[in-house]
């Protein structure tokens, strides 16, 4: 005897295949999965582009205080402040290649760091990543 049959008209006829109620179980199984997956996937991903985008802005600070560590001359004077750009530190080897911004893939371009002396009696330095829109302070003068 068939255990996985059918009987039609007194024939045992094989059951094969799934019903459309099963399938549309199915489907709407992975419907609700994919709509609690893909919301969390792409906070994953947001998060780790502000994270990347944190750490380029960093590293062009850091890289910054490098350039002012070896140019001691071009630091400024205490109560001024003075700025060099993105390109000038690509150019000199303090960064490599295209600053690219991982947020939205573009280059970073119009990004200077601006280095101010709050100090008085001894020099204390405060470095600043800037877009050239911002200013930072009132005036982006330059370092050189």
């Amino acid at each position: 005897m068939c255990y996985n049959c059918v009987r039609i008209d007194g024939d045992y006829m094989n059951k094969k295949g799934f019903t459309l109620i099963e399938l549309m179980a199915v489907i709407t199984i992975l419907v609700i999965i994919s709509l609690i997956i893909v919301p969390v996937i792409d906070r994953n991903v947001k998060k780790s582009k502000d994270d990347m985008y944190k750490i380029q802005i960093e590293n062009i600070r850091m890289a910054g205080q490098g350039y002012f560590s070896d140019n001691i001359l071009s630091r400024p004077k205490a109560g001024s402040h003075c700025s060099v750009s993105l390109q000038v530190l690509v150019s000199e080897g303090y960064l490599s290649g295209d600053v690219v911004n991982p947020k939205n893939g573009e280059s970073f371009g119009d990004v200077y760091i601006q280095i101010k002396n709050t100090g008085t009696n001894k020099d204390v330095f405060n470095y600043l990543v800037c877009p050239i829109e911002s200013g930072c302070e009132s005036t982006n003068q330059s370092c050189m």
